[in-house]
């Protein structure tokens, strides 16, 4: 009589693996997302008061580049932008590397647009 041989199967319990896989993809999702809105100004130090959240950032980069609350701009779109921004105050985020004409420039379009404030953001600490 010939002995049957029974085929075990290995059952492995995948669940712990799927929830970890879940955990990386939403982990690098968002990682990518907040990596993605992010500009690079390396603002100067000093002392002044906190940033309102109603205001509006008008940034100048290193090469001279403006962005208004992240989004390029050119410099004779800025009177129509802060006009329409009318009651918010306007934050300008000089690079301590931009060139001071273009920021300077920045701050002159402003007060002939009639932007009600206009301020320039620093990072906190002494001057350097």
């Amino acid at each position: 009589m010939k002995k049957r041989r029974s085929r075990r199967t290995a059952d492995i319990d995948i669940t712990p693996l799927i929830d970890v896989l879940f955990m990386l993809i939403i982990f690098f999702v968002l990682t990518a997302s907040f990596v993605q809105g992010r500009i690079e100004v390396d603002l100067p130090s000093g002392e002044g008061t906190p940033m309102e959240e109603q205001s509006v950032t008008l940034s100048v980069q290193k090469d001279g580049t403006i962005l208004w609350d992240g989004a390029p701009v050119a410099k004779d779109e800025i009177a129509d932008l802060a006009k329409g921004a009318a009651g918010r105050e306007i934050m300008i985020a000089g690079d301590k590397e931009a060139p001071y004409g273009v920021v300077a420039e920045v701050l002159d379009i402003l007060r002939r647009a009639g932007a009600g404030s206009a301020g320039l953001l620093m990072q906190g600490g002494a001057a350097d």
